[in-house]
């Protein structure tokens, strides 16, 4: 095998694959180290550089909306407030139709049952006018008969 001497030391071959990997490893963990700490140098000027965007326009739209979120809240509440009354109107308007229609089909029930008894009344009165007439009838065909049947009543 191969031996190099460098200052005063020897070196084989086999030392030498293990002492360049060795090196390699060392040189390159070193050379990841300076890009980390590059890299961290950089994202602290970017911090540190950072300047917020403005935002006020945004701040000014949610202003806006937010007044008119209150506005339709105190609108919502009053329609609520309206619906509650009308509702209420519309109970007492139920109520009333409803009593109506009682206080109507009473008085269609008392109605009906007054004509009813009006209708036999007057069928009664007719009745007891028919009785009456048949009667003046039979007696006014009765003193025809006997005025007939006299025999004083011949005119020849």
């Amino acid at each position: 095998m191969a031996e190099i001497e460098f200052a005063g030391l020897k070196v084989s071959g086999g030392k030498l694959l293990l002492a360049i990997p060795f090196l390699g490893s060392i040189l390159a963990a070193m050379w990841g180290g300076f890009e980390l700490y590059q890299r961290l140098l950089t994202a602290e000027q970017a911090v540190t550089e950072y300047v917020s965007p403005d935002f006020s326009a945004y701040d000014e739209a949610l202003a806006v909306i937010d007044t008119k979120m209150g506005n339709v809240e105190s609108l919502t509440t009053a329609l609520e407030r309206e619906l509650d009354r009308l509702q209420a109107d519309i109970d007492v308007v139920e109520s009333i139709a409803r009593s109506t229609d009682d206080t109507v089909a009473e008085a269609t029930r008392e109605l009906r049952d007054d004509v009813y008894a009006l209708e036999e009344r007057v069928n009664d009165s007719l009745r007891d006018i028919n009785n009456e007439l048949r009667s003046m009838r039979d007696d006014l065909e009765e003193r025809i008969e006997r005025i007939l049947d006299n025999p004083l009543n011949t005119e020849e």
